[in-house]
């Protein structure tokens, strides 16, 4: 298809994707002319795409323009619209222009009511590129299980929570340690028929970076495994973390999981008014916080607030962090 959406976090499959296209349509030879790269942040970038698109690619191949942070379908500009309702049947049949952006197309558009037709019509493809959220676990599970499938790679039971705590949810990262351990399990493997399995055993041996973040650390704190939460904070804060922009991340979260716990022992269901008293964008994420605080009493979780308040406090006054966030979690088990 000429016209070619692509929306996503997982920036690392989006480059695979426009690399594969590019590899596949254009001719090596002909490359550095009829491929262009060009940035939607700036307007005079975006008028340049739509001149080259109409271009028709020099030499063999085809042409390929690439609009990375492409506005057309995130922002209203009535401009671009009608120009990019112009200009698409003119596209050469030989010319591809890819429109990429981090965000969903914004369904209240023109423009992307437009493209949904273009799309219905098949001239136009929308494919999207999401990582699961970092908060939630099962979505990351399933994400490393169908990469490390796609790999022939299987898990054994107790690997993929070791991987995660690794890499996090960084696509990148993950295909490369996959790759390492493959290369490993295939090396140590005498028949190279035999299925591939990777053991938390092998998971320590190969994936030797620590990954943790402040969704760890909250984890840790709700299950009041207060040691675990603390060295969590410790290895952040010696990579460089600033302890108050970390200890604002941690107020921010269980204030979520308080007000969450409060509303819902309350009988509150309606989602969007939840969403707007916690101030969480998406709704699906009240599913997981209630899950994670239905055998947690209210109390707990005001008396956790009220700990990382006056760890706030305590290190505006200058006070050592680390001497901080042992002193005020520790009375909490």
């Amino acid at each position: 298809m000429p016209i070619q959406i692509i929306w996503g976090n997982d920036l690392n499959a989006i480059n695979k994707f426009i690399k594969k296209v590019i590899d596949q349509k254009v001719s090596k030879i002909w490359g550095e002319i009829n491929v262009s790269y060009l940035n939607g942040d700036d307007d005079n970038q975006v008028k340049q795409a739509f001149d080259e698109i109409l271009t028709p690619p020099l030499g063999d191949g085809s042409r390929v323009i690439v609009l990375k942070n492409n506005p057309l379908f995130t922002n209203k500009n009535e401009e671009l619209r009608i120009k990019f309702e112009k200009i698409y049947q003119n596209i050469p049949s030989n010319s591809y222009f890819i429109l990429q952006n981090n965000k969903k197309p914004d369904t209240r558009l023109k423009s992307t009511k437009f493209i949904q037709n273009l799309i219905k019509k098949n001239l136009a493809t929308e494919t999207s590129f999401s990582l699961p959220d970092i908060w939630d676990y099962e979505g990351q599970k399933r994400y490393l299980e169908v990469t490390a499938n796609s790999m022939n790679i299987n898990l054994e039971q107790g690997a993929a929570e070791l991987i995660i705590n690794s890499v996090g949810n960084d696509s990148f990262k993950l295909m490369s340690e996959l790759a390492k351990a493959k290369i490993y399990l295939s090396a140590s493997n005498n028949n190279a028929n035999k299925e591939l399995i990777l053991r938390s055993d092998d998971v320590k041996k190969i994936f030797n970076d620590h990954q943790s973040n402040i969704f760890k650390i909250i984890d840790h704190l709700l299950q009041n495994k207060i040691s675990e939460s603390l060295i969590e904070i410790h290895y952040l804060l010696k990579k460089g973390e600033p302890a108050i922009r970390l200890n604002a991340g941690l107020i921010s979260q269980i204030r979520m999981h308080t007000i969450v716990k409060l509303v819902h022992k309350s009988e509150e269901q309606d989602l969007a008014k939840i969403c707007k008293i916690a101030n969480i964008s998406n709704p699906k994420r009240i599913f997981f916080i209630r899950k994670k605080v239905s055998n947690i009493s209210a109390d707990f979780l005001i008396k956790l607030m009220s700990n990382l308040l006056d760890i706030e406090s305590s290190l505006k006054k200058g006070n050592n962090p680390i001497n901080v966030f042992t002193e005020n979690l520790v009375n909490l088990s």
